[in-house]
């Protein structure tokens, strides 16, 4: 009887754990695809200082999160929103706003899918 309450307490610390992890990995991606729809934004609006602020502050918390993203999320989606990010630098260089704001654009789309990956719903069960 003892290793039943043993059990069920591992399998409650386990559940509380996953839904801790499913709620911070939703609220620290929404705020870095803000940060990148912002830039996105300006950078079309032609407020380049503005829009290349806003990409380093989503790409700061990108990189400040790195190491609890890689322990729950799947590589293969980090590894493209790495190369984007790559892309992305290169753009700022340059200062090439229409691919700036591109790509901005489709790096939010995609960290944003990364959090709600991890959001509890019924089709991530399949």
């Amino acid at each position: 009887m003892k290793r039943s309450w043993i059990g069920l307490g591992l399998l409650l610390a386990l559940l509380l754990a996953s839904g801790l992890v499913t709620r911070l990995m939703d609220r620290m991606h929404q705020p870095i695809a803000d940060h990148l729809e912002q830039a996105a934004a300006l950078a079309l609006e032609g407020h380049w200082e503005q829009a290349d602020a806003q990409s380093r502050l989503a790409l700061e918390d990108w990189d400040r999160q790195a190491h609890f993203r890689a322990c729950f999320a799947d590589h293969g989606p980090m590894e493209e929103i790495e190369s984007c990010i790559a892309s992305l630098k290169v753009y700022r260089q340059v200062k090439d706003e229409v691919s700036f704001a591109a790509g901005c654009a489709e790096l939010a789309r995609q960290v944003e899918a990364m959090g709600q990956a991890h959001s509890p719903s019924w089709w991530n069960l399949f």
